[in-house]
Formats: C-alpha cells, sequence, structure tokens
C-alpha cells in the first residue's frame, strides 16, 4: 500500500489536507505568529523583511514552502535626493530620488527664491533652470496617504554662461569665464557661441591667448609688414600675434622657416611659451639638475627647466604619479587654467 505524500504548490493555493500551518517570523524584530486558517490575514506591526512559512501536513508526512515579504513602514521617508548644487540659466537637468512608504508615493520638488515657488512632480524628473541668474533655495517631499516627509533645503546657485558647450556644471566654466571677462580667449564657433573646450590648443590661438593673457583683453599687436614665417603670410589674421611672440624671443616656429600654426601644442612646449611670455626675452630658468622635476621630464632633455620653472611658479603640479606627460596635447580648457595661474588671472568662486 503506497503513501500519498501532501505537495505544496504556492502560499496561495488551497488543498484538502488533514493539517495546514502558517508561521510568521522576522528577520529583524521578535515577531512571529502560527495561524491554521488555510486563508490567514496577518498585520506586521513593524516594517522590514520577513518569511512567511507554509506548512501542510497529513497522516504520511509534512511539505514546506518559504516566502520572503517585505513589510513598508507607510509612512513616507526619503532615503536620498539628486539635487544639483549648481546649473546654467535655462539649463535641463534630472532630479532623482529614493523613499520607501506606502505606495503610491508623490514626488515634490520644490525651487523658491524671489520669484513664486517653482514646482516640479515626478523621479526622475526634468527640471529647467530659470533664465534668471540667482540663488534658489531647493527641497523634495514624498507624500502618500499616509503622511509627508521633506528634505532639508540645499541652495541650487542658478548661473549665466558665456558658451554653449561650457555650462556652469563643467569643470572649469569658471576659469573660462573668467579669462572671457578679461578678453583673452578666442571662440571656435558663433551660432551657438562655442568655446570647444576640448579641443587641442592650436599654436596659431596659443599667440592670442598668450598675449592677451599678459597684456590685457584690449592689446592689439602691431600690423604685420613683413611675414616671419612662410605658412603665415601677413594675409592671415593669426600673423601680427605670431610676429610678436617672434619679435619677444617667444618663438623661433616649428623648423624650415614655418610656424606650424594648426598643430596642437604639448605639455612641454606650453612650458616654454608660457615662462617667456612672462619672464620676457632672454630669461634663463634654472637648469640646476638633478632634481629633474618630474620621472618623465630627465635632466636630458632640453625642456626640463622649463618645466621646472612652472612647477615653482605653482602652475603645474603634474598629471599624477609623479609625471608631467610632456608629450600630450594640452586642450584649450587645460589651457584656461594653465594662463590664468600663470598670469594672476584666477577666478572668483561661481
Amino acid at each position: 500500500m503506497s503513501r500519498s505524500y501532501p505537495r505544496v504548490q504556492s502560499l496561495g493555493r488551497r488543498a484538502s489536507l488533514f493539517s495546514i500551518a502558517i508561521l510568521l517570523f522576522s528577520n529583524a524584530w521578535a515577531q512571529s505568529g502560527t495561524s491554521t486558517v488555510e486563508s490567514p490575514t496577518m498585520t506586521f506591526s513593524t516594517p522590514g523583511t520577513k518569511q512567511v512559512t507554509l506548512q501542510a501536513c497529513n497522516a504520511s508526512g509534512c511539505s514546506t514552502t518559504m516566502q520572503t515579504v517585505v513589510v513598508l513602514d507607510p509612512l513616507p521617508k526619503v532615503l536620498s535626493s539628486s539635487i544639483p548644487p549648481l546649473v546654467g540659466t535655462g539649463q535641463t537637468v534630472t532630479l532623482q530620488d529614493s523613499a520607501s512608504g506606502r505606495p503610491p508615493l508623490t514626488h515634490t520638488w520644490i525651487f523658491s527664491s524671489l520669484l513664486p515657488d517653482i514646482v516640479v512632480t515626478g523621479s526622475p524628473a526634468s527640471w529647467t533652470a530659470p533664465l534668471l541668474p540667482g540663488d534658489y533655495q531647493a527641497h523634495l517631499e514624498v507624500s502618500n496617504v499616509d503622511g509627508l516627509a521633506s528634505t532639508a533645503p540645499v541652495t541650487v546657485k542658478v548661473r549665466s554662461y558665456t558658451f554653449a558647450d561650457v555650462p556652469p556644471t563643467y569643470w572649469v566654466w569658471n576659469f573660462i569665464e573668467n579669462l572671457w571677462a578679461h578678453g583673452v580667449p578666442t571662440t571656435c564657433g558663433s551660432s551657438p557661441l562655442s568655446f570647444c573646450p576640448d579641443a587641442p590648443m592650436t599654436r596659431g590661438d596659443m599667440a592670442i591667448f598668450l598675449l592677451r593673457a599678459k597684456e590685457g583683453g584690449s592689446y592689439v599687436p602691431p600690423p604685420c609688414v613683413t611675414a616671419a614665417f612662410a605658412d603665415v603670410p601677413c594675409s592671415d589674421p593669426l600673423a601680427p600675434w605670431i610676429n610678436e611672440l617672434v619679435r619677444r624671443g617667444v618663438t623661433a616656429g616649428c623648423g624650415g622657416g614655418n610656424y606650424c600654426p594648426g598643430n596642437p601644442v604639448t605639455r612641454d612646449q606650453m612650458a616654454v611659451f608660457l615662462v617667456l611670455t612672462a619672464r620676457g626675452p632672454g630669461y634663463n630658468p634654472d637648469r640646476t639638475c638633478p632634481p629633474a622635476p618630474f620621472g618623465d621630464v630627465p635632466c636630458t632633455t632640453p625642456f626640463y627647466p622649463w618645466v621646472k620653472e612652472l612647477v615653482s611658479l605653482g602652475v603645474t603640479a603634474g598629471c599624477g604619479g609623479g609625471s608631467y606627460c610632456p608629450g600630450t596635447v594640452v586642450t584649450r580648457a587645460q589651457m584656461s587654467v594653465f594662463l590664468s595661474v600663470m598670469f594672476g588671472l584666477m577666478p572668483s568662486p561661481p
């Protein structure tokens, strides 16, 4: 004679059994209980992760299944929220938070200033900063039928910006904006006005950046009468700037009677450009070596005294790991920082 053992398929399925037991346990709290009703109702007094076990038995034996139940606190709680501290006028950013509580939850972001409150709902949600610069106090409210949770207010700085590709969230936005205010940098596009911060710094634009940082934004070099280089004729708008660098002893070109205005500037070349422009013609930096300024700028390289000078002036600390990366191309954004430090044009905090 064979025995027929009970089989539990799921917690919600009925079966004709001799006995059914629902065992309720909590991992974090000492709350437990047992019910022998086939479809019991249980009210948990604390939130957390619960283990619910169904045990069905008959004369032949027992079968058990277990399920994890997450019990939420009915009151909403904000676990985390993301509100940007700095944003550009008219710039769209994403707002997002994590919250617990009995669903459905309503997420309300409130931005306050002298203007009427700006209210955005949802998570994630999109917020377009107002066109009026200023400091806005922002907080998040999460609500449901049981209550309301609110975060402490934070300050969101809304700032105007000049270049479409350099919003206030860009890592050296304030350096580029400050140099632009001083009339130093050039643009790379006019519709919309662009700076191309990640583009290589060219030898041609370098001449303008250097001379305006040194002499001021209103500086205009003497007109070109005789071209200093074959590849920069007087008809080239860069010719007066490049000729002036030659007159000041900053550059002798790239060889073969050329200047190579479209070539990118490397970090070792930049050191010579910066020091000679700032110090004047004939300047001779300290050539004492060792010690070499960086592991990848040994005493045998002709650039080491110029790089060493930048270190002594606090213009650079290298590229990390005890290296300077002399052959790496300098970007226009990086150049804005080097110029600001070298010529004392440091920006104010945003």
